[in-house]
């Protein structure tokens, strides 16, 4: 495989993050598609009853709200694939840092896909964002993807059509009451999809590493670049000696 369709979760507004990425998917040189609708001002009462339960919930995905809204760019981006045909893509969002190299070694994952895992439903996670790494004790020379009980965030995953299908599917039938990480968890629990993690890490959200402000509401976190900094620096040495 020599390339791989890119779909990114954008906000229409976000002019900087925009050129944020383009510098990178130009280097990138693969096709992409930006994910466009689905921003706040769009989730009409429609759009909430087809895709997100009404659970009354004080977290509820039920309105018009940022983590609404992210949810349903990722649902989109799951029937892009669906809908045009595509065998999968990398799905991203427009916080993501490449690392140097991505390329090369996402590449190279695609080969052992190809090999060992096209015809399940199949996601495969690149991002560092939650410190979830492979521990040592499991690594071996030349393999990238390795089996993975759960999620390791949204911001940079490969998803093939199988995959895709059984997300919307399970949508249709259950409707979402929660975050698309969170939502490929649970599918990972009922046994619906499989997900691997990459070793090494190929990106990172860079609101994860304090780089960059988050668009979704949080509680203040001071000094969030210089704690990550050492939280990443123990969470490596941490999985190294597991």
């Amino acid at each position: 495989m020599k390339e791989v369709q890119i779909l990114i979760i954008h906000v229409r507004d976000q002019k900087e993050r925009e050129v944020f990425m383009q510098k990178q998917l130009d280097a990138l040189g693969w096709p992409y598609h930006y994910v466009l609708d689905g921003d706040v001002a769009d989730l009409t009462p429609e759009i909430l009853d087809r895709y997100f339960l009404n659970d009354g919930k004080p977290e509820t995905m039920y309105g018009q709200f940022p983590r609404t809204s992210c949810a349903y760019k990722h649902l989109l981006a799951t029937q892009y694939i669906l809908e045009k045909g595509l065998e999968g893509a990398l799905i991203i969002e427009d916080d993501l840092q490449f690392y140097p190299s991505f390329k090369q070694l996402f590449l190279q994952s695609m080969d052992e896909y190809s090999n060992r895992y096209a015809q399940m439903p199949f996601i495969a996670n690149y991002e560092e964002s939650s410190l979830l790494l492979v521990p040592r004790s499991l690594r071996k020379r030349g393999q990238i993807l390795y089996p993975a009980q759960r999620d390791r965030y949204a911001g940079c995953y490969y998803l093939n059509k199988h995959a895709a299908e059984a997300i919307m599917g399970y949508v249709r039938q259950y409707k979402s009451d929660t975050t698309s990480d969170c939502l490929h968890n649970r599918l990972v629990q009922m046994g619906l999809v499989h997900y691997f993690w990459s070793h090494p890490c190929l990106a990172c959200q860079c609101t994860a590493d304090g780089s960059m402000p988050t668009l979704i509401p949080t509680k203040p976190r001071p000094w969030k670049r210089l704690k990550w900094f050492y939280k990443r620096l123990y969470k490596h040495l941490l999985y190294n000696f597991r």
